[in-house]
């Protein structure tokens, strides 16, 4: 009978000492460099797009976006759109996104600047984040003058933030 309790009683110790010897599986040794939905998955520290206007338009040029590991569960967002020439309005969206599982979902943390009468416009802000997962940033860019309205859109790589 104490033989049995004995064995009852290092059995649990044991999952005990398993549940919070920290065993963890890290995802990012084992994905990087694989593809999800475009984007290469790595373990930089800062990853960046620069996104020509395929349209080869009047006004919009090129857009960037780039995200910044900053480290403390961290990220930096910033990026850009640049035009040829003067438009009414310049304008750049960021969307921060994380993948989950096998697909890319906005985090709701975005970044916007809009410029008028200009040719170029900048925007950025820190974030926290969740650690565990990698992280990209999706970009829209538009330029407007008149009644003519061109745009692009691009995404970077992921980045890992433990």
């Amino acid at each position: 009978m104490l033989r049995k309790e004995v064995r009852r009683l290092l059995t649990i110790i044991m999952l005990f000492c398993f549940a919070v010897s920290g065993l963890h599986v890290y995802a990012a040794e084992n994905r990087v460099g694989e593809i999800v939905d475009g984007s290469t998955l790595t373990d930089e520290m800062e990853v960046e797009y620069r996104e020509y206007s395929r349209a080869r338009g009047t006004y919009l040029a090129s857009g960037t976006g780039r995200v910044t590991n900053l480290g403390g569960r961290q990220v930096y967002v910033s990026g850009g759109t640049n035009c040829h020439r003067v438009s009414d309005e310049v304008k750049v969206t960021l969307h921060l996104q994380r993948l989950e599982g096998g697909s890319w979902v906005n985090t709701g943390q975005v970044v916007t600047g809009i410029s008028y009468n200009t040719y170029e416009v900048s925007a950025g802000n820190t974030f926290s984040v969740t650690g565990g997962y990698y992280y990209r940033v999706y970009g829209t860019h538009t330029a407007k003058k008149g009644s003519t309205s061109e745009s692009c859109s691009s995404y970077s790589d992921g980045l890992w933030v433990s």
